[in-house]
């Protein structure tokens, strides 16, 4: 299990641990977020946090008030876990842990950095993955997996309730929450892609239910559903790969943070060069403006 362990030092001296079973986290005052702080401290969306294969990286969302990191602004770079991000007069320490067999290996790492490799990584790292960009990206694009992950499940998930009338009312509950995901899919295409199983589930659930005509609106709202956004998600693939073969990086920019919006919560090697993309075209171009 990965997990990212953030300690909040709280202006009275309170330190708060909390941990993320994820490799991303939003941290703001925004209801949304992930780690919140109170809004005199932080900005809705304020700091996003990944863990990386190389280590965790943060990148500002808002410099109202400017992050700090060491005693000087922090616009986006790597994060060391003995060094905290100030936002407002909260300290924040993130560190990301990988458990195996019991162990955390983060846990070994309680050597304190000394300043000048506090300095050298903020300007090394960021500054390493700018030259890749420029001196080596058909390399890097060469060593994208195959194994795009399917967008859906092949087989429909199963109704979790055997007696009727506990199937009926789960079913109308997910009908419900999937109606609401999907109007709001052309906002966010997260939406979308989970309204697709929350129809399948309410459709399993009324064929239990014994309501037959409800299981197959459910069903056919799953079907076109399914099929428009998986259309969608092939033909950015498409863009994306067209982008990259001629290094329009600015379009490869916006494709990558539109693909992982629709792969998220999947793992795999594609997934993970796809998320290694995305930080690097962060490095050299900033935050996309286009998602």
């Amino acid at each position: 299990m990965s997990q990212l362990v953030f300690r909040l030092r709280s202006p009275d001296g309170r330190v708060e641990t909390l941990t993320i079973e994820a490799d991303r986290a939003m941290i703001g005052s925004g209801a949304h977020c992930e780690i919140r702080l109170p809004p005199e401290h932080a900005a809705t969306e304020h700091l996003f946090v990944q863990a990386t294969g190389a280590g965790v990286y943060a990148a500002a969302r808002s410099f109202d008030p400017p992050p700090t990191a060491g005693g000087v602004a922090f616009m986006q770079g790597p994060v060391l876990p003995d060094v905290p991000i100030v936002l407002g007069r909260v300290e924040v320490f993130v560190a990301w842990q990988e458990t195996v067999g019991g162990a955390a290996p983060g846990q070994a790492q309680a050597q304190k950095t000394s300043p000048l490799t506090i300095a050298l990584a903020l300007v090394m790292v960021p500054l390493a993955a700018f030259v890749l960009l420029w001196e080596d990206d058909e390399a890097a694009v060469a060593q994208a997996p195959k194994d795009v992950p399917a967008l859906f499940a092949v087989e429909a998930p199963a109704c979790p309730q055997r007696e009727a009338p506990q199937a009926q009312a789960l079913a109308a509950e997910r009908w419900a929450v999937a109606d609401a995901r999907r109007e709001r899919s052309p906002f966010d295409v997260r939406d979308g892609v989970a309204a697709v199983p929350l129809y399948e589930v309410a459709a399993a659930c009324f064929k239990v239910g014994g309501d037959a005509r409800s299981a197959d609106e459910a069903h056919r709202a799953s079907g076109a559903l399914r099929a428009k956004l998986t259309e969608d998600y092939r033909t950015h693939l498409v863009w994306l790969d067209r982008s990259i073969g001629t290094k329009d990086w600015k379009t490869a920019q916006r494709e990558v943070a539109i693909l992982l919006a629709y792969c998220e919560g999947k793992k795999g090697a594609w997934v993970t060069w796809l998320s290694n993309l995305d930080r690097q075209l962060r490095v050299k171009y900033g935050k996309s403006s286009s998602w």
